[in-house]
């Protein structure tokens, strides 16, 4: 077993390292170096591992194996050799980021137990937002304006955020708001006059580091609350992205930011508008186009009988026609339309057709597998797709052979 000093916890903010290969490994198909030291974090206690580069090489992820061993996975195998000297570059962007999120998670967390007792069951510090899965079903917007306000402040007041070591005996008097779950020596993380529990992850020395907090959205989970945050340069990010964005929509809608939810009101009105008259006007077309059909139809035992391709039929006045099937007393219609895509689309009615069930299936046995249909529905109406286009005529015909041999009787 190779031991790696863990020199992330002495100087956290330490960007460039020199150190020396105590072994060139490989796991998963992963090329690894282990080092005599490292700046490197690896992922654990809710942090992601630390990346960056060893010499010219790209470290993607730093992870501990079964072995407890410090593995800095590589992009590429480069030309390494055991008892080489090389130099380790950080990543401090990726790394001050979660730096920064880990901080704020445990503000938050210590905040909304010393609040409202409300415990935290789990952590996620994604790449996007903060998650905090929280022993309640539920936050209040009064309670989640209190824990912005509260963290915010603490941020400003910039009080010491610090890390020490106690020995296990020591943790009863301490009255940490969750139970340790490791033995021996314990790492605790203080803010201070804010939270103080057990973590081997890395953070910021000053809480003034973590700029703002910023609540984003809550849902449901086994029964609690997953709450999601921003902090640090992510919340400040946002807050300037949704600046852009409401000032963009401010221009288009000629209106200040107070006076934009009144202005998407009312687009929405005009847009709903538009919609319904756009729709009524093609469904008059669909009507003309469709008296047009009836007036060359053929009537069979009493049912008229229409047979047609679609395809020159633009899709909006397609749409329309199932609503005008069902507004006339009998009727046996199949049609065909071809697709953008090369496939057909089909559609069958049977509206007054006695025993349109059998015929359907009678249908879906001889005609459909001619273009390899698929599809279903309900008396009167079936729909669907057939992925041979160049088959459509022959399916008219086999459909249209169907219809008249049924209504002939």
């Amino acid at each position: 077993m190779f031991y790696s000093e863990p020199l992330y916890y002495q100087t956290p903010y330490a960007t460039s390292l020199k150190a020396t290969i105590l072994a060139i490994v490989e796991e998963k198909g992963v090329k690894a170096l282990i080092l005599d030291k490292t700046l490197f974090y690896p992922e654990g206690g809710g942090q992601p591992g630390d990346r960056g580069f060893i010499d010219q090489v790209k470290v993607v992820d730093t992870q501990l194996n079964k072995n407890g061993e410090i593995l800095h996975q590589l992009e590429a195998e480069g030309t390494f050799s055991v008892g080489q000297e090389v130099t380790l570059s950080l990543d401090w962007d990726h790394r001050y980021d979660y730096m920064q999120q880990h901080s704020a998670q445990h503000l938050l967390s210590g905040t909304l137990y010393n609040l409202f007792m409300i415990g935290t069951v789990s952590v996620h510090l994604g790449q996007g937002e903060i998650s905090i899965e929280l022993n309640t079903d539920a936050l209040s917007d009064a309670q989640i304006i209190a824990v912005e306000e509260s963290v915010n402040a603490v941020i400003r007041q910039n009080v010491p955020i610090s890390a020490k070591t106690v020995q296990q005996e020591a943790i009863p008097s301490l009255n940490l708001r969750r139970s340790v779950k490791v033995e021996g020596a314990v790492r605790l993380i203080t803010i201070e006059g804010s939270d103080l529990i057990a973590c081997g992850g890395l953070h910021v020395k000053e809480s003034s580091e973590l700029r703002y907090i910023y609540y984003l959205r809550s849902e449901r989970i086994r029964g609690n609350l997953r709450t999601f945050w921003i902090a640090g340069k992510r919340a400040t990010d946002a807050i300037r992205r949704n600046n852009a964005i409401v000032d963009r929509v401010g221009t288009l809608l000629s209106a200040p930011p107070e006076g934009i939810v009144e202005g998407v009101t009312n687009l929405q009105k005009e847009v709903t508008q538009k919609q319904y008259e756009g729709n009524q006007h093609a469904l008059k077309v669909a009507s003309l186009l469709f008296e047009e059909l009836l007036k060359r139809k053929e009537v069979v035992g009493g049912i008229p009988l229409v047979i047609f391709d679609a395809s020159s039929w633009e899709e909006v006045y397609l749409k329309q026609l199932p609503e005008l099937f069902l507004e006339i007393p009998s009727l046996a219609l199949a049609y065909v339309t071809q697709r953008a895509d090369g496939k057909v689309g089909w559609l069958l009615c049977l509206k007054g057709v006695d025993e349109g069930d059998k015929l359907f299936k009678r249908f879906k046995e001889e005609a459909l597998p001619l273009i390899e249909g698929r599809g279903g529905g309900r008396p009167p109406l079936w729909q669907g797709i057939g992925a041979l286009g160049e088959a459509k005529e022959e399916f008219l015909v086999r459909a249209e052979s169907l219809l008249r041999r049924h209504l002939s009787g």
